[in-house]
């Protein structure tokens, strides 16, 4: 792995400064792909493919997988704040930890789980399975990532999905909306027991996770952290009302950032947008994830957002994918007037690496 894990000290220094308000720069990692193949996508690299499927071959035995894990980030650069890390994905593997059946699309470098449940009376049922084996495959995982880079990579949290999307996958979109408005008691109950699922698989992972054998956690957003964090969704809620928001997820909202150190939210598309006033009012959210989703307008169409998050004393983090899209880290430091509290999560080809060293020396790295 191209990476000195001599650096954690001082880049775990540089994050809780971030994670503070401290840091009078913006966060900049930058991870480099050297392949060929698209690059220059933060979700797309060819290195995260190969990882996935080493992950899900249960042919493979954990120490050959973190072997393998090793080997796939060779093609990786790390310049700036950037670091490796790992977590079990994909986004909604808490209904694969709850039974759900699943299926690898290698193409897309992800993982689909069908619907599973008939009826949310089920889902107010459902309870979490340590005997499952996609659960016992990613603790096992956890346990020996750890073992074998001691100390070399950042440990996170599975990507556990958010509440009201993983009953949305187990019943159903079509249904489920259906049911806000027909059944809302039962809404909440399956919305309720879900939440509580989550709380069991996040103790039980954090159980497994050793401070003195990593150098800080992480997340599927790449950040380093000495306290837990995780980023908190609910995609689901493009398709809602802001008062069904605030009836059925708010609530889950705030018990969540109660729970976990630090939490980021992970805001989704121009349709997930409205939401964001009743997110800011929760004062034990560290920070906002902005998305601006595929084909909608590019990251500098979106002031209102960048201005609602920093007024709100909240953290925002964006990622830049390619070196085309470096302009925005100047748009959106311009627009505040300040680069403190800003995270920009960069990946690209290593072609791009002049590019992207232009901007970390410009804004101090």
């Amino acid at each position: 792995m191209n990476f000195d894990k001599q650096r954690f000290p001082e880049l775990s220094s540089v994050f809780e400064d971030w994670w503070e308000g401290r840091l009078e720069r913006p966060v900049i990692q930058v991870t480099l792909e050297h392949s060929d193949g698209p690059g220059g996508d933060f979700f797309a690299s060819n290195y995260r493919k190969v990882i996935l499927d080493a992950m899900y071959d249960f042919s493979l035995p954990v120490t050959e997988v973190a072997k393998i894990i090793d080997k796939a980030y060779d093609c990786v650069e790390y310049a700036g704040d950037a670091i490796p890390v790992f977590y079990m994905r994909p986004t909604g593997i808490l209904g694969g930890f709850l039974g759900q059946e699943y299926g690898i699309d290698r193409e897309q470098g992800t993982v689909w789980f069908k619907k599973m449940c008939p009826d949310l009376d089920q889902i107010c049922r459902i309870r979490l399975d340590g005997k499952n084996p996609l659960l016992q495959r990613a603790l096992d995982l956890t346990r020996a990532v750890q073992e074998h880079f001691d100390g070399g990579i950042g440990v996170g949290l599975p990507d556990f999905g958010g509440v009201m999307d993983i009953v949305s996958s187990l019943r159903d979109a079509n249904p489920f909306l259906l049911e806000l408005c027909l059944e809302p008691e039962l809404v909440e109950e399956a919305c309720r027991n879900i939440h509580e699922q989550f709380k069991a698989a996040y103790r039980m992972f954090l159980n497994v996770i050793d401070e003195d054998r990593i150098p800080g956690y992480t997340c599927w957003a790449t950040m380093l952290s000495r306290k837990p964090y995780f980023v908190l969704q609910n995609d689901f809620s493009a398709m809602i009302s802001p008062a069904m928001y605030d009836e059925f997820y708010l609530p889950i909202l705030q018990e969540e950032c109660r729970l976990i150190p630090r939490t980021i939210y992970h805001l989704d598309g121009p349709d997930a947008v409205r939401h964001l006033d009743s997110v800011l009012t929760v004062p034990e959210l560290d920070g906002v994830q902005w998305i601006n989703g595929a084909g909608a307008p590019g990251l500098d169409q979106w002031p209102e957002i960048y201005r609602k998050i920093h007024a709100a004393g909240k953290l925002c983090q964006v990622f830049i994918n390619g070196s085309r899209e470096l302009s925005y880290i100047d748009y959106i430091t311009d627009l505040l007037g300040t680069a403190k509290g800003l995270c920009f999560i960069c990946s690209g080809q290593a072609s791009e690496k002049p590019e992207f060293e232009t901007y970390m020396k410009k804004y101090g790295l």
